[in-house]
């Protein structure tokens, strides 16, 4: 089993050295927590050691995607050439996103549909969904759980990554709970008010293969992305 490193140091040693490959792992955030930036770590840590990463943005456009990374990394376009970024906003998606716009091209009209047909077609080490909301929103609950347990089967055949972005408290419970159980790892990032400055944190619910930290570690966004203390519990 491999670990993939996250390219956030505290946060991968907490892990033991990374995200256990052959995992789907749920990123459920309140709004405004920095799923987005953890997203991005994930695929330039990716992208800067020759990994094949997969970006599919459903709310942002390509161009959009790609200054908000280049805002925290400043990525040369050598990297940004591991990186095959499609949004389904954009009507148009560069050249540089390589064979798999072509297939979720030809399949805008079922977006799970295009995306299996493009697991099916290309390898990838790491693969990010920001955001599965819109999936939830789109699709009755059954066709996005049948869509998690082919993430699980590719993952584990090609000993990658999946991480699936999700907003907390758009959908009911149960719903949450469901995509939960099906996932392989659970991170949830929320915000605290704490007298004049909000806090945000990072909890882990489950992961399989790995001890679960205990710890509840406590992070700032900034300039390069997210900075996290090496250990901070927050009781």
């Amino acid at each position: 089993m491999k670990l993939m490193k996250t390219g956030i140091l505290p946060f991968d040693t907490q892990l033991g050295g990374g995200i256990p490959s052959g995992s789907v792992v749920l990123i459920l955030e309140e709004p405004g927590a920095g799923a987005d930036v953890f997203s991005y770590h994930f695929a330039v840590e990716g992208a800067l050691h020759g990994e094949n990463v997969f970006y599919l943005a459903t709310d942002d456009a390509y161009e959009e995607i790609k200054e908000y990374v280049n805002l925290y990394f400043d990525l040369d376009e050598a990297v940004w050439e591991n990186i095959t970024l499609f949004s389904l906003t954009s009507a148009y998606n560069r050249e540089s996103e390589k064979d798999a716009k072509d297939y979720l091209k030809k399949t805008m009209y079922d977006p799970i549909g295009g995306l299996k047909t493009i697991l099916s077609h290309e390898e990838f080490e790491r693969v990010i969904i920001n955001n599965l909301t819109y999936f939830l929103a789109n699709y009755p609950i059954e066709d996005v759980i049948s869509l998690i347990e082919v993430l699980s089967k590719y993952a584990k055949r090609n000993e990658s990554v999946f991480l699936l972005l999700m907003t907390k408290g758009m959908f009911d419970s149960r719903i949450e709970t469901t995509i939960k159980h099906y996932a392989d790892g659970v991170i949830e990032l929320t915000l605290r008010e704490v007298e004049n400055e909000v806090q945000r944190r990072l909890k882990v619910i489950k992961f399989k293969g790995i001890l679960v930290p205990k710890a509840i570690l406590r992070y700032e966004l900034t300039d390069k992305g997210i900075k996290m203390e090496s250990v901070m519990r927050v009781l």
